[in-house]
């Protein structure tokens, strides 16, 4: 039988199961090559840090998103006060991922040069193609199918943190990497999954803090407040809504003054973070304050459009794109009065995001799927689906039966979000619409947003299926991912080593599931008959900051 403090706490070994579930998962339906032109620009960023060992990049020779009045090839970077050029992203994904660019450097005269077609080829791509090019890209490219599922165990140790059932924070953990945009966007390189996870490694120490009073962990959390911004500038709006919550709990506010030495180094780490960034971007670009953007991207507009579409525009929304959030959404009251301080955290982190993107002419985000800066706000407003779940008991028939339709539905959708290409639907409709029609077409159409064209892509092959043409099938499908562009090429070639790589991470991650399986069975038998009295999960711990 399982032992009580297993209830309490899901044991390391489970976390790993979630972790090697989902990035193995990820890995697979991750496309393996560089999606975006901003994917493209931290790629340069991080062979610039590990070759060169600075900052600078070549750019983009192609025209790939430049305004109208610019030249080609000045997307993405800034020009430098010493004539460098120098991406205007944030370099924090491009740190974590030096280490697989080494790895991808070191192996790539050992793997075969066929390996490289396992990419599609007709799609617009960045760079000039060939094995050396396309094989370092393949490697950098799933550097966020690590990064999510740890911001995944992340949510859950906060989860658990707060008081939740390890069951429930397990099961929570899963509901963000499988059923949220968490899954499309682990196949990018783009930085809001690292935004994501060093938020949560943020909240998690600051509920350590508030439970233990640990010292350590307040600084843990100050730090990776500061590092924040270097992952994406926008972080910088989480700090005021971070330090709400470390001051929260009228029990740690009655300590402040006590031990106002400890809050005095809390803040000065993460000052010196952001005074880290200032002082990188006066190195580059010549003032702390300048980012390099040159007013690339965007101005000042009112708020209306962006907030409209960012949260009903099917081609757009929040929620649309990251069911379970309806679920939570309707959870809130429940959560601010179980536990105020984190239900504030959630508001505020969520609201502040929303209206200050939607008050940038840029709000969309580009070619992304959903509203691509609000997707490091998923896992907070997904936390007040804990304690609905908690509940499960308690709801009625129907309403569990809703929930248990909108949960499962919620991975097939991802999985069909994160096999294909974004980029794709959005050069077909800039070509069928204009560039000046074509950004509404795809967020108030309905036959343009990505669940439905991505099936009208499908139709040709779907054709050849019907007509008994099996390979032709196969041939003109539009699956955008490893696994299928590793099953072709062994199909069509002898180079079938990639293919067995698949295999193999298919392998871990039916492991991976039957252990969670096995852990969730034995979990729901110590629940349901326990020796002795009756002990639930909502026993596991008291809510904090009640």
């Amino acid at each position: 039988m399982i032992q009580r403090e297993q209830l309490r706490r899901a044991p390391a070994r489970v976390w790993v199961a979630v972790a090697l579930l989902c990035s193995c998962l990820f890995m697979c339906t991750a496309p393996g090559r560089i999606t975006y032109p901003d994917d493209e620009i931290v790629f340069q960023t991080t062979q610039s840090l590990v070759t060169d060992h600075d900052l600078t990049i070549a750019g983009i020779p192609k025209r790939s998103g430049e305004r109208a009045d610019r030249p080609n090839g000045t997307f993405g970077w800034g020009s430098g006060r010493d004539g460098q050029r120098y991406g205007f992203f944030g370099h924090g994904i491009s740190i974590v991922a030096a280490p697989i660019y080494a790895l991808a450097d070191a192996t790539v005269d050992e793997v075969p040069k066929l390996w490289r077609y396992a990419q599609r080829s007709d799609l617009y791509t960045f760079h000039k193609r060939g094995h050396e090019a396309d094989w370092l890209r393949m490697v950098v490219s799933v550097t966020n199918c690590l990064i999510t599922p740890l911001a995944a165990v992340l949510l859950g140790l906060w989860l658990q943190s707060l008081g939740h059932g390890a069951r429930t924070s397990v099961l929570m953990a899963l509901i963000y990497a499988l059923g949220t945009t968490a899954w499309p966007y682990a196949g990018t390189l783009l930085s809001e999954p690292l935004s994501a996870a060093v938020l949560l490694g943020a909240a998690l120490a600051i509920s350590r803090f508030h439970r233990s009073g640990a010292r350590a962990q307040l600084w843990i959390a100050a730090s990776l407040t500061g590092l924040s911004v270097h992952v994406h500038v926008l972080n910088l709006l989480a700090i005021p809504c971070l330090l709400g919550y470390a001051l929260g709990p009228a029990q740690i506010r009655a300590r402040v003054r006590a031990s106002w030495r400890i809050w005095a180094i809390a803040v000065g780490l993460g000052a010196a973070g952001v005074a880290l960034l200032g002082a990188t971007q006066w190195w580059r670009f010549g003032s702390p304050f300048e980012t390099g953007r040159f007013d690339h991207y965007g101005h000042w507009v009112w708020p209306f459009e962006g907030l409209l579409a960012m949260l009903i525009a099917p081609g757009r929304s929040l929620f649309w794109y990251s069911p379970p959030l309806i679920l939570a959404a309707l959870a809130w009251p429940a959560m601010r009065r179980r536990d105020e301080p984190a239900a504030y955290l959630v508001l505020a982190l969520s609201l502040t995001r929303l209206v200050f993107v939607a008050c940038r002419s840029d709000w969309h985000g580009g070619w992304a799927i959903g509203p691509r800066y609000l997707v490091p706000t998923v896992p907070f407003l997904l936390v007040p689906l804990a304690g609905w779940l908690e509940r499960w008991r308690e709801h009625t028939k129907p309403a569990r039966a809703a929930a248990a339709a909108l949960l499962g539905a919620s991975v097939p959708l991802q999985a069909w979000l994160a096999s294909h290409s974004v980029f794709s639907l959005f050069w077909q409709l800039n070509h069928e619409y204009g560039r000046d029609r074509y950004m509404w077409i795809s967020d108030w159409r309905l036959e343009a947003t990505p669940v439905i064209a991505f099936w009208r892509q499908q139709q040709p092959a779907l054709e050849f299926w019907r007509a008994g043409q099996a390979r032709a099938a196969w041939t003109s499908a539009q699956f955008d991912a490893l696994w299928f562009g590793a099953w072709r090429l062994s199909a069509a070639t002898e180079a079938d080593g990639l293919w067995w790589i698949v295999v193999g991470l298919g392998g871990v991650l039916a492991l991976a599931a039957a252990s969670l399986g096995w852990w969730f069975w034995r979990a729901r038998r110590a629940v349901d008959d326990p020796p002795g009295r009756g002990y639930g999960e909502r026993d596991a711990a008291p809510p904090v900051g009640s």
